[in-house]
């Protein structure tokens, strides 16, 4: 049986890449850990265990939602696995600690809480791609389409890193937030809207999207008299939830504790200030110009489809404000979504953007990634790690290749993402900016094929 003929069909196709997925992922993740956020979970858990809840001591610096899917994991791991010592401190690592990055520990988590704590993310990872399957074939009625959709997400080069290499929870991030604006196309105010405060308590990037989720309402039911009811049926969930979340903190006396994360990444960026500042303006700026644009310029016909591309457009905006490479994952549902089912011109960004912000959490990472494998294995030494990480300090132009790689690799990711928003206002910019119209066409037309509508 060839090739051809196992992939013959798409049921079958669906099989292979989620098959092919899920190998790709169980290869690397007892292999490749980072060591620094993986030891703050364990670092979590362990405070858990200890009878304390997520602020009492330190080491968590989130707001709340994080922290409880790491108490239910906390609980699996003590009642269902035997995962015996989560972490341990490598005296022949302690170079690493010394190097001109900060962010690495000689405290090293073992393989089996690195895996452990993978699942969860790898499952995520399936299920981010099961609801792209379906979103793509509601919007478009193609099966094929929708795999393609599905094998888009799950072989996107920084989803495959996210979950199985680095275990960052940005991949809970994109499903929560998917869902979210799922719930509300299909009319489920109140539950979209629960679980809107739900992604935004998990990580804030979605909340930029707000207004257009509410535009999205108003123009839903903007003939049939039920505008400002369900309004304040998305509202009430969304405060529900949010009230529900926080609760435990507000009694507890520590509410603002949940928030020191961001406030302590806005003093950590203050030498950048007026780009950060920059940043966010335009975000916010996104937030109420889509959301005007969504109620006030856009048919009730033509509501569904914009819906996902605002969506699109706000959420890119939003990961402006940082260039860390885990955050664009939130955007990547919508980009799929949108290259697939609107416009093959946007698949080269998620090139780009995918791999760029892949090989950034490598190039920020590198041979770090090799610690628990030898610290607990022995294949590979201490010391290869060490030198080889020093080698990535050697000086070069002015500065090091770590940081070189590092600005490249970020900088191709920020273009990149600069571009979604250039394509979704190439119209806009046709009309305002004609000078840029020429050059905008270009790029949106390069590498993308002309075909029939038979073909696509």
């Amino acid at each position: 049986m060839g090739i051809s003929s196992v992939l013959s069909t798409p049921k079958r196709m669906l099989f292979v890449i989620v098959a092919a997925a899920l190998l790709i992922r169980l290869v690397l993740m007892p292999l490749l850990t980072y060591d620094f956020d993986i030891y703050h979970w364990a670092l979590i858990i362990s405070n858990i265990n200890s009878g304390n809840n997520l602020y009492n001591l330190d080491g968590y610096y989130y707001t709340p939602v994080w922290g409880y899917m790491l108490g239910f994991i906390q609980l699996i791991e003590q009642f269902f696995v035997d995962n015996g010592m989560m972490a341990e401190r490598f005296t022949s690592m302690l170079d690493i600690e010394n190097l001109q990055y900060p962010y690495h520990i000689a405290t090293v988590t073992s393989i089996g809480f690195n895996i452990l704590m993978k699942i969860p993310l790898i499952l995520c990872d399936i299920a981010v791609g099961y609801l792209i399957y379906w979103l793509v074939k509601d919007r478009t009625g193609s099966e094929k389409k929708a795999v393609y959709g599905l094998a888009f997400w799950l072989f996107c080069p920084v989803v495959i890193y996210m979950a199985s290499v680095q275990a960052m929870f940005d991949t809970f991030s994109a499903l929560l937030f998917l869902l979210s604006v799922i719930l509300f196309y299909k009319g489920k105010y109140f539950v979209g809207g629960a679980m809107f405060s739900t992604v935004v308590l998990l990580k804030f990037f979605p909340a930029f999207s707000i207004f257009v989720l509410l535009a999205y309402v108003l123009l839903k039911h903007k003939n049939d008299g039920l505008a400002k009811r369900k309004v304040l049926e998305a509202v009430a969930g969304m405060t529900i939830m949010a009230v529900i979340l926080m609760a435990p903190l507000i009694l507890n006396g520590q509410f603002g504790d949940a928030f020191m994360f961001v406030f302590g990444r806005v003093g950590d960026g203050a030498p950048l200030g007026k780009g950060m500042m920059m940043a966010s303006l335009i975000a916010l700026g996104s937030m109420f110009y889509f959301g005007y644009r969504m109620y006030f310029r856009t048919s009730v016909e033509d509501a569904d489809k914009k819906l996902f591309f605002y969506i699109l457009l706000t959420a890119t905006a939003s990961v402006l404000i940082s260039a860390a490479p885990q955050y664009v994952i939130i955007v990547m549902p919508f980009l799929i979504l949108q290259m697939i089912a609107v416009d093959r011109s946007y698949f080269k960004l998620w090139v780009i953007i995918g791999t760029a912000a892949c090989l950034g959490a490598i190039a920020f990472n590198n041979l770090s990634l090799f610690s628990a494998l030898s610290a607990y294995t022995g294949i590979i030494t201490p010391e290869w790690i060490i030198s080889g990480m020093r080698l990535f300090e050697t000086n070069v132009l002015g500065t090091n290749v770590h940081i070189l790689t590092i600005i490249i690799t970020q900088g191709t990711q920020y273009v990149g993402t600069l571009l979604i928003l250039a394509f979704g206002l190439s119209e806009i910019v046709k009309r305002r900016i004609p000078v840029l119209t020429d050059l905008l066409m270009r790029v949106m037309k390069w590498g993308t094929k002309e075909v029939s509508d038979d073909e696509s």
